[in-house]
């Protein structure tokens, strides 16, 4: 569907549509800052993750100078004085946790960290479609204003040429006398209209440039020529309703029950103990000071010591235990209260982006057919007027009614090209054509 070019900051450089998105992607602020909950989200995950495997793994080491000390309890030091020398001094502590078994409150916060991931990224999938759905609208939206420029220049000028023509032969023909101001009202007409169209394409340009970050006012020219109706099969209604499990915002409500279940799981996990296997190892050294090796005298400036020990922990705050259950249910009924309405509400979107696109390909036909007889009009009243210049007010009407069918003609064009982007949006992806049995 995003099959078009760009060119931009005069320059030969040009971007199809989808190079376009991913300049939206790379310079929207809002799906940068998904990107980043993303990066949060995963890093979380990370940390739910670690706390299985060693969560308290930590080395302590001191060092320093302390005063010399020689002897022991049966023989102290015969300097009285208090005035020693200083020596160097390095103390180390090693320290481990490691849970054994936690009623399954672990597993749980991995799997609310895993859920949290994929809720992230389900948001940023829905703006990134967002984005896409932005860019292609106003993209259509230029090759619809230079069509409907071009038009309004080619019949400004023709009926330019007919003024012409009719004040060089005004004493040769007889004109009625409303022919004249007819003609003049319908150049008016037209050059408010080119004004009109200027303004809009202008404001526009400068919408898609700063949506993908090319520079302000930068000349933005398109390489086709005309707009012209997407070639896309469109699956039945049935079909599409099918595909809206593949929705972001669905699949981030689905993620988010997941997560909550597995918060709620965690906190009931939390009324029951938490068993752990934890240890470590000290050692002091300080050569100028003697090492002590009677058990009942305590030296911590010389020693090595270490130790594994089974440990239980269980808390008895039943009430804060009971709110944190409390609120975790809660925050999983919310969601799921809304998942019905949820589904039901996804399927009315696809049910009125389908009408809407259905809307669209009748217009498109009939705005055709109309253009069809209005050229044929004009044709007519092209000849009657070269055979009788009198005839101006019919070819004027006739240039009307050309006008305008045109116009229609190319907006619905737009039209049906923005209803098939926006079934795309709703649907949550790339239209799946599917084969008519036969």
């Amino acid at each position: 569907m995003w099959a078009t070019a760009v060119l931009a900051d005069r320059t030969d450089t040009k971007y199809s549509l989808q190079a376009l998105i991913e300049r939206a992607y790379e310079n929207d602020a809002e799906l940068a800052g998904s990107e980043w909950r993303v990066k949060g989200a995963v890093a979380r995950q990370r940390q739910a993750r670690a706390g299985s495997l060693l969560p308290r793994l930590r080395l302590n080491s001191i060092a320093g100078l302390v005063p010399d000390a020689k002897g022991d309890i049966f023989n102290p030091p015969s300097d009285t004085t208090g005035i020693r020398g200083l020596g160097p001094f390095n103390q180390s502590e090693l320290e481990f946790v490691q849970p054994l078994y936690t009623f399954g409150q672990l597993s749980s916060l991995r799997r609310a960290a895993k859920a949290g991931v994929d809720v992230e990224r389900a948001a940023l999938a829905d703006k990134r479609l967002q984005a896409a759905f932005d860019v292609g609208q106003l993209y259509y939206g230029i090759l619809l204003f230079r069509d409907l420029s071009d038009l309004v220049q080619r019949l400004t000028g023709e009926l330019e040429d007919k003024q012409d023509e009719i004040e060089r032969k005004q004493d040769e023909i007889v004109l009625p006398l409303s022919g004249p101001f007819k003609l003049r009202l319908a150049l008016l007409d037209l050059e408010k209209q080119r004004a009109q169209v200027a303004e809009r394409s202008r404001l526009t340009i400068a919408a898609l440039a700063l949506k993908t970050g090319l520079p302000e006012d930068s000349p933005i020219e398109l390489a086709e020529e005309r707009l012209l109706p997407l070639a896309t099969v469109v699956p039945a209604l049935e079909h599409l309703q099918n595909l809206a499990q593949q929705r972001p915002d669905w699949r981030m409500l689905n993620s988010g029950i997941l997560a909550r279940k597995a918060l709620r799981d965690a906190a009931k996990s939390a009324y029951y103990p938490q068993i752990f296997l934890a240890g470590g190892l000290r050692y002091a050294v300080a050569p100028n000071r003697t090492d002590q090796h009677n058990p009942f005298v305590k030296d911590e400036f010389n020693l090595f010591s270490g130790g594994v020990f089974l440990g239980l922990r269980q808390s008895f705050e039943w009430d804060m235990l009971g709110a944190g259950l409390d609120k975790a249910r809660a925050e999983l009924f919310e969601l799921k209260s809304i998942e019905a309405m949820a589904a039901r509400g996804i399927r009315l979107d696809i049910r009125r982006a389908y009408g809407k696109y259905e809307e669209a390909a009748i217009g498109m036909a009939s705005a055709e057919e109309a253009r069809h007889l209005s050229r044929q009009w004009l044709r007519l009243a092209r000849d009657e007027y070269e055979f009788d210049p009198g005839q101006i007010k019919e070819l004027i009407s006739a240039f009307e009614s050309f006008a305008k069918t045109e116009q229609e003609y190319h907006q619905s064009i737009f039209d049906y090209n923005v209803s098939l982007a926006r079934l795309e949006r709703v649907v949550g992806g790339p239209l799946v054509a599917v084969k008519e049995e036969e």
